[in-house]
């Protein structure tokens, strides 16, 4: 092995001091900036010739010259400064801190520059025009521009992370600008309350995820999910506002005043002559949950449902092109088609709550088009159940025409009843799967089969002496009327709690009507052979079934600081008095057939009704079962065809 020779003092290196080191350590060390290329390669030793260009031998006894015996050019090396080796960052608990408060920092800063320093001016578009008749431009209209975002405050205020209800001046400015075109619109009935302005996005975007869940219940009007509530606040704004509404049924104090305002709104609309899809939507949607929040005092259900079809007439509705292979249907048209069926829908189920009112809208062939259109475009989920809901509405008003006539022949009633008890199975084979998906299907079917033994069941037969069979089959309806109403309310129990919240007034009133039709089977149904309704045992049906229902409906939250009652809670005070009524009411009416009066030994007509207690929701005051035979309010009568909608607003 070749030793190294002893170099002289000068030549060698001296040793680095400390400070020296931690530098190379922080800055990195440099190399040997006096090797050439060649000598690196080779990794020898390189000392620098007095000739430029070549370097000398190391002065070693052995050695030889490298470039100049190569007799090659020696380049000089560049010397690069080596890179530091990453050292691992401690985050300390001060540097911790101080990160924290730098975010805090910074949320503060953009919390505060998305305030708007003024209120913008509304600019809201109406959809007024037909939908057939929109541009795409108009379909897909941008979102106005924001405001630029102002210097950040030198000293910003501390924020609360996830507020629930911000104050307005945090409003993003869609909503801002939303309630201050709801301001505006009803400036002439008075200003908009306050509370609503403290409705957060967030919440809003909420409240339209709850509505698509509740839409299955009546697929009329639907929002697509790629479509969000700014959206909906700048191009539907009585469509969002009616969602919002019907959408807040945990509140209700928040739904009572979004109803009363949405009122405002709609009777400004009207007075201004509009006639859009936005208004008809939202009032649809308005209508189909009104029971959560029915006030007796305004406007009827009627009559919002009239506007409904008058706006439907003025925007032709009825004659909308059809789609084809030729023409490409837009989106707004299946919208339009929808809001026009969801009329025919409203007016045909809430007409068969009061007989004899007008029918509203009568079936058409553009119904059946229509809905068979939408299906077949499979836009929607929901719109597979379009054919089978608008066939089950129509079979409502065949029933309707063909026992228009309280009198009618037995042989004639015999057969009629034949063809549509087939007509209705026919109905139900068809729709079985689409029942399984969809509730209101199967509840609006039941219900239509129950209206068919309802109606038969008070005709009456002129030639019932002459027809040995008459007795026979009047006794058979009667039965078959009792195990519709069995099969329907049995069917109500499968629902989950939740579910109910989401039936519509149509679904909802179906119940009710089932309910009352059993009560008139048990007070108001003549005696006859085979038939008594002790032996039936109708009054412990309604019992049954009224409990399991009480006990399944949503109960309201116990620590409510406002106490009121909701829906569900009417629902559980008026049937308890029904369930006392009937079982104490058995073969104690009087010849008039009022269910609240009887006849005493002095032939003196007596009311039971007085000195009536508060009634709690399970029958019993001061923790006492009432006294027998009940005592209620005189105006409660079971037999009155207004009984229904007196229990939805609660004035029993």
């Amino acid at each position: 092995m070749i030793g190294l020779p002893h170099q002289p003092a000068s030549d060698e290196p001296s040793t680095p001091s400390r400070s020296t080191v931690a530098m190379e350590a922080r800055e990195g060390r440099i190399g040997n900036a006096f090797a050439c290329e060649r000598c690196r390669k080779h990794k020898v030793r390189c000392v620098p010739s007095e000739t430029a260009g070549i370097c000398q031998s190391s002065g070693l006894t052995r050695a030889r010259l490298r470039c100049q015996k190569a007799r090659v050019e020696c380049i000089e090396h560049v010397a690069r400064r080596r890179p530091a080796k990453p050292r691992p960052v401690v985050q300390t608990p001060n540097r911790v801190a101080e990160m924290e408060k730098k975010l805090d920092k910074l949320s503060a800063i953009v919390t505060a520059s998305s305030m708007p320093n003024s209120v913008p001016q509304p600019t809201l578009p109406p959809v007024s025009t037909l939908p057939s008749q929109l541009t795409e431009a108009a379909h897909n209209a941008s979102t106005p521009t924001p405001t630029p975002i102002p210097p950040p405050p030198a000293t910003p205020a501390p924020v609360s992370r996830t507020p629930v209800l911000p104050n307005p001046g945090s409003t993003p400015e869609s909503a801002v600008s939303f309630w201050e075109y709801i301001n505006e619109t009803i400036s002439g009935l008075g200003r908009l309350d306050p509370v609503l302005r403290s409705i957060s996005v967030i919440h809003m975007q909420s409240l339209l995820e709850s509505y698509r869940t509740m839409a299955d219940f009546f697929p009329f009007v639907i929002v697509p999910k790629e479509t969000f509530c700014r959206d909906l606040l700048q191009q539907r704004p009585m469509l969002m506002f009616a969602i919002l509404t019907v959408a807040s049924y945990d509140s209700a104090l928040l739904q009572l005043t979004l109803s009363r305002e949405f009122r405002k709104a709609v009777t400004a609309k009207i007075m201004s002559g509009d006639k859009s899809l936005d208004l008809l939507q939202g009032l649809l949607v308005f209508i189909a949950w009104q029971h959560h929040y029915m006030d007796p005092q305004a406007v009827s259900i009627y009559m919002l449902l009239q506007i409904c079809i008058g706006i439907a007439g003025d925007l032709k509705l009825d004659n909308l092109p059809s789609s084809s292979i030729f023409r490409r249907e837009e989106p707004l048209d299946r919208e339009a088609k929808r809001a026009h069926l969801g009329c025919y829908y409203l007016s045909s189920n809430l007409g068969i709550v009061e007989p004899g009112r007008a029918r509203s809208v009568s079936f058409t062939g553009s119904h059946r088009t229509y809905a068979s259109e939408l299906a077949s475009a499979w836009e929607h989920k929901s719109d597979s159940v379009l054919p089978a809901l608008i066939e089950t509405c129509q079979f409502l008003e065949d029933i309707e025409e063909t026992f228009h006539n309280q009198h009618e022949q037995a042989l004639v009633a015999r057969s009629q009843v034949k063809r549509l008890s087939d007509k209705w199975d026919n109905m139900r084979i068809s729709s079985k799967q689409l029942a399984t998906e969809f509730k209101t299907l199967q509840w609006l079917q039941l219900a239509a089969r129950i209206y068919l033994y309802k109606i038969t069941m008070q005709l009456e037969f002129p030639d019932r002496d002459s027809s040995p069979w008459a007795s026979g089959f009047q006794l058979s309806l009667r039965f078959a009327g009792l195990q519709s109403i069995e099969q329907f309310l049995d069917n109500s129990l499968q629902l989950a709690s939740r579910q109910y919240e989401y039936l519509s007034i149509v679904d909802w009133l179906s119940l009710v009507s089932a309910l009352t039709t059993l009560g008139k089977m048990v007070l108001h149904s003549s005696s006859m052979p085979g038939w008594d309704p002790s032996d039936v045992q109708l009054a412990k049906t309604f019992e049954y079934f009224r409990d399991k229902l009480a006990a399944q409906t949503p109960r309201p939250l116990e620590n409510h600081e406002h106490k009121h009652e909701d829906l569900f809670e009417r629902f559980r005070r008026i049937t308890a008095i029904m369930k006392i009524a009937l079982r104490n009411g058995l073969n104690k009416g009087s010849p008039n057939g009022s269910t609240f009066e009887i006849t005493t030994s002095s032939r003196q007509t007596v009311s039971l009704l007085q000195d009536l207690p508060q009634l709690k929701a399970n029958g019993v005051t001061n923790g006492a079962e009432l006294p027998a035979p009940w005592k209620v309010n005189p105006a409660f009568d079971i037999s009155n065809h207004e009984f229904p909608w007196k229990f939805l607003m609660g004035t029993l």
